[in-house]
């Protein structure tokens, strides 16, 4: 006879019209033994075909696509996030590793929204996860349903940073998701945000506070804690008590590897702040070795440090062809970073527009204005006509 997925009493019935109602009990000795075989030999349910996956940031070393673990998540914290492999061994994570958690059960456009946030599209993951309805939602285990509320939590935020709109509603959203979730793998990259919120509000002493949560992770977030209270400085104009914030980031004693990373774009930042201060130079030696050190999946990274390296270029004088070079390779090859993508376009008009080469300097402006018409870049653009 062959076996099906059929429920056991419909096994039961077929077993009995086969073999007559008289011998039904031995049928059904015969079924859950039967059970009890499969159920120790079958995989466990968890272990379907979709599993759950955790995706790695690469490291400098690292070729080609970036490491992942498939498994089941068994539980997750502000620090840790914990997946059972098919050998029953579990791994803990340490959460400044992890680029992404993927569930198996959860719905595709919940998927995608968060694949959108983390390309900086911030206003197309939050239409793309206002898609899900109830109904996807049915019998869904608590670890996707709070991803859910994360992606609409970090995708209003985004938004509203990328685009403009109601900060007091996002920073709303998203102080009501960290009261909600005080124990979710979120908890940091929501309190740095929140922290963005704050500073893009024009409430200093509130960002700081967001930003200060970060101490209490790995050493580095804490880099990257202090990274964000300096870009915070420097967005207010404030280059001299920036570039002691990032020095006191790249000084942390923090010589994991995941630190790494965080402290290049902390030496971005006192790149940025040293071509500020006129020192092109040592700036445009800085963001060489950056790039020079970086591992070419490191997306974010490069295009900010193309940028950083442009700009050094474009204040130094006699140097606008390497400083096209810089902005084109942002344009071209590192150009998924939404903001580092536009302030490319923005400097590459300028420059165009210097080199005599209208035509091109008007493809970048349409190009801006089309692809980020409600970044600060764009605005930028208008109001250098008036």
């Amino acid at each position: 006879m062959k076996l099906t997925n059929a429920p056991m009493e419909i096994l039961f019935d077929r077993w009995a019209d086969g073999m007559g109602r008289r011998r039904a009990t031995g049928a059904i000795a015969v079924v859950l033994v039967l059970v009890v075989w499969m159920a120790g030999t079958a995989p466990r349910a968890a272990w379907g075909q979709a599993q759950d996956k955790v995706t790695l940031f690469p490291s400098p070393s690292t070729v080609g696509a970036a490491p992942s673990i498939s498994g089941r998540v068994v539980s997750v914290s502000p620090a840790v996030v914990d997946i059972e492999g098919a050998n029953g061994e579990t791994q803990k994570l340490s959460i400044e590793t992890i680029r992404e958690v993927q569930f198996g059960a959860e719905p595709q456009a919940l998927r995608s929204a968060r694949a959108m946030l983390l390309r900086g599209r911030g206003t197309d993951a939050r239409d793309e996860v206002g898609k899900i309805e109830a109904a996807d939602l049915d019998g869904a285990e608590p670890l996707v349903l709070a991803e859910v509320e994360f992606v609409k939590a970090a995708a209003a935020g985004r938004s509203v940073l990328d685009a403009g709109g109601d900060l007091s509603g996002a920073v709303k959203v998203v102080t009501d998701y960290l009261a909600k979730h005080p124990k979710s793998h979120h908890v940091f990259q929501v309190q740095e945000l929140l922290g963005d919120l704050q500073a893009r509000a024009g409430r200093p002493d509130e960002a700081i506070a967001a930003y200060s949560n970060l101490d209490s992770g790995p050493p580095a977030l804490k880099v990257r804690a202090a990274t964000a209270k300096a870009a915070m400085l420097l967005a207010q104009k404030k280059t001299d008590a920036a570039l002691a914030e990032y020095d006191a980031a790249i000084t942390l004693a923090a010589a994991d590897p995941a630190s790494q990373p965080q402290k290049r774009f902390a030496e971005l930042g006192k790149a940025k702040c040293l071509s500020l201060q006129g020192k092109h130079d040592a700036a445009i030696a800085m963001g060489l070795q950056i790039i020079k050190a970086s591992n070419p999946e490191e997306k974010e990274l490069l295009s900010r440090a193309y940028n950083v390296l442009g700009g050094a270029y474009r204040a130094v004088g006699g140097k606008d062809q390497d400083a096209l070079i810089s902005y084109l390779t942002v344009d071209l090859v590192y150009n998924t970073e939404p903001d580092s993508h536009a302030e490319a376009l923005f400097y590459l008009s300028e420059l165009w527009d210097r080199g005599s080469n209208p035509e091109r300097a008007r493809e970048a402006k349409q190009n801006l204005k089309s692809a980020y018409p409600a970044s600060r870049w764009a605005e930028g653009l208008e109001a250098a006509k008036s």
